[in-house]
């Protein structure tokens, strides 16, 4: 009973899955439209905030293609794809005034323990292949 219930929430997360990845892949195309439109219109914030927007798309699709592939999605993927969500809200902000200061404090804190999660990653994975 317990595998055949496995076996079938598995084969479920997968076609959510695949769904997700059918999804993203749209949005994507959406978002490179979007960054075309904004650099021929010579607007370099949207330009920039897009191009951003695209490789967070790209990144979760590549999380998602990993996932299904092998089952499994390294940690120091997924805290990458959080360093670059925060990075680009950080750069899309137009006017740091308007922003509450416990705002931007706790996403600098968001940001120093992902960092050190990412880094303490890094340090297991080479403690490891040595």
């Amino acid at each position: 009973m317990k595998e055949s219930m496995s076996k079938f929430m598995d084969a479920t997360f997968d076609y959510v899955s695949w769904l997700l990845v059918i999804v993203v892949l749209g949005l994507i195309v959406v978002a490179l439209y979007k960054t075309f439109y904004s650099l021929i219109s010579l607007n370099l914030e949207g330009t920039l905030e897009e191009f951003l927007f695209v490789l967070i798309l790209l990144e979760i699709y590549e999380l998602l293609s990993l996932y299904l592939r092998h089952h499994h999605v390294s940690m120091r993927r997924v805290v990458e794809l959080g360093i670059l969500a925060i990075v680009r809200k950080l750069m899309v902000v137009k006017d740091y005034d308007s922003l509450n200061p416990l705002t931007l404090i706790g996403l600098a804190l968001v940001i120093f323990a992902l960092g050190w999660i990412y880094v303490n990653l890094n340090l297991k994975e080479g403690n490891q292949q040595e």
